[in-house]
């Protein structure tokens, strides 16, 4: 394949697809990079289908040193409806920006008994308060994630749930803390907003003429327009990756990564960034911020 074409993210993260494919058929890293190739121009051909274009997602997609990033929690004991998620969005769906990308992610905050101190930390650490809260157990909290946003929208979402006993408060997530990073752990892909349509995945078997709303959300009561794509597409493509450190034991989605810009991938840890310290006095001045979201506030991060 020639021509290569730019991907805005790549997910083997949370998606195994790649991974399992790679190591059933023995996959060469050439090879795998073709078929990544491959699954970037299905995905633009479908989307193409329902009037989509890949490159108007890539705001939803990847990160923007511009926009802002939150976490809004929710107490599911608050909530009468067993169906919490249902309820959450209900209000949630209303206050979204008409014109807005975003991709929109979702989990229980859940972990076993040993982690349960650490969760607590890390949520009270970051997360502003709307009122006070029983703390039971973290699967209690509901989390909403949601990317590509400004002050504006951030502060409309804040206000457009104070008053719902539900709502807990947020955390501003654009940059890197504890809380952040264990979200990212957990948090799954609930749909994607594309303006005034919700892109979300159904069954890999079922037709691409179809379009389901697989979450059940009431989107098409608010005027959206639900299209959805395979789930190995959704899973693999369009799927936001939240910033975060990587780690050891993490390797295989940083290895797809780079599988994804090249056919002959070399391993991560074996490059080194040699920056001037002119040039690092400025960023450190200048470009704090960049510096921070990335997790190299510190310049014994960084390597001279």
């Amino acid at each position: 394949m020639s021509d290569t074409k730019s991907i805005h993210t790549l997910n083997a993260r949370g998606h195994v697809m790649l991974e399992v494919t790679r190591d059933y058929f023995k996959v060469s890293p050439a090879a795998m990079f073709r078929e990544i190739q491959r699954l970037r121009q299905e995905a633009e051909t479908v989307l193409a289908s329902k009037r989509i274009r890949y490159s108007d997602l890539k705001t939803a997609l990847v990160p923007d040193r511009q926009r802002r990033e939150m976490a809004l929690v929710f107490d599911r004991d608050a909530i009468s409806n067993n169906w919490y998620g249902l309820a959450v969005f209900q209000k949630l769906i209303p206050l979204f920006d008409r014109n807005s990308n975003h991709s929109v992610l979702a989990v229980d905050y859940i972990g076993d008994n040993k982690l349960q101190d650490v969760l607590y930390d890390a949520m009270a650490e970051s997360v502003m308060l709307t009122r006070d809260v029983d703390y039971s157990y973290s699967s209690q909290f509901f989390i909403v994630y949601i990317n590509n946003l400004t002050d504006v929208m951030m502060q409309r979402f804040h206000e457009g749930l104070l008053d719902w006993n539900a709502y807990v408060g947020l955390s501003d997530t654009t940059y890197v803390s504890r809380f952040k990073i264990l979200l990212s752990t957990m948090l799954a892909s609930v749909f994607l907003k594309h303006r005034s349509i919700i892109i979300q995945g159904h069954e890999d078997d079922r037709s691409n003429a179809e379009d389901v709303n697989t979450c059940g959300y009431p989107f098409e009561e608010h005027g959206y327009t639900c299209r959805s794509l395979p789930e190995h597409l959704t899973g693999t493509l369009l799927s936001y990756k939240i910033e975060r450190p990587v780690y050891k034991g993490f390797a295989v989605d940083t290895e797809f990564s780079l599988n994804a810009i090249s056919p002959d991938p070399q391993p991560l840890e074996e490059f080194e960034i040699d920056i001037d310290e002119a040039k690092l006095a400025y960023l450190k001045s200048e470009k704090i911020g960049s510096l921070e979201k990335a997790g190299l506030g510190c310049s014994d991060n960084l390597i001279i």
